[in-house]
């Protein structure tokens, strides 16, 4: 049994679901870190080291479908450890 695949939104290579951030939509203008990966709604996946790229090129607000707020997506990334 394979595990699921999902794509990273920063480099657009294909993974392990497990080896991705998920990021959803907080209901506002920000998001959210889904960590165990089970919070309603679209998700927007990546590889730690791929935070940068997808906020640059503004692909969470476009996987999300959502008008958000950039600062504060990369004030979310920011506190993580290894972000």
């Amino acid at each position: 049994m394979t595990a699921p695949q999902r794509m990273c939104a920063g480099c657009r290579v294909r993974a392990d679901k497990q080896t991705l951030l998920r990021l959803v939509w907080d209901g506002g203008s920000g998001v959210l870190l889904d960590e165990r990966q089970r919070l309603p709604g679209r998700g927007v996946y990546l590889h730690p080291e791929c935070a940068a790229r997808a906020l640059k090129s503004r692909a969470i607000g476009r996987g999300l479908r959502r008008s958000i707020d950039h600062s504060a997506a990369a004030r979310t990334l920011a506190a993580l450890p290894f972000g």
